[in-house]
């Protein structure tokens, strides 16, 4: 008897790679969620190590080629090593991350 591969394993974040599998149902949503105007917020959460990183990495790369259009540009911005960041300073590096993505230069401070 063989036993399957888990691939759900505890690591680096994989929504970049091959390896990213099984939240076809997430990804669902939020281009069902998109395609409605009146829908303007969409929160992921979830306990640590359940791969929220990795679902948000996929969204990132999925949304780029599903909004051709120009409607959504996906920016990920990690909020993991900004716990003793004072707000001015997180909303300052989302500023830059933002503008950054999206091939402006950075705002003025």
């Amino acid at each position: 008897m063989s036993r399957s591969l888990n691939p759900y394993i505890a690591g680096n974040p994989v929504g970049n790679s091959n390896a990213f599998t099984g939240r076809a149902d997430i990804v669902r949503e939020v281009l069902h969620i998109f395609s409605r105007p009146e829908e303007n917020a969409i929160v992921l959460y979830g306990q640590r190590r359940i791969g929220k990183t990795s679902v948000l990495q996929f969204l990132k790369k999925t949304l780029a080629q599903e909004t051709a259009t120009g409607h959504y540009f996906p920016v990920y911005f990690d909020l993991q090593d900004k716990a003793t960041f004072s707000l001015g300073d997180v909303l300052k590096d989302l500023a830059n991350t933002i503008a950054n993505e999206l091939g402006f230069p950075a705002p003025p401070c």
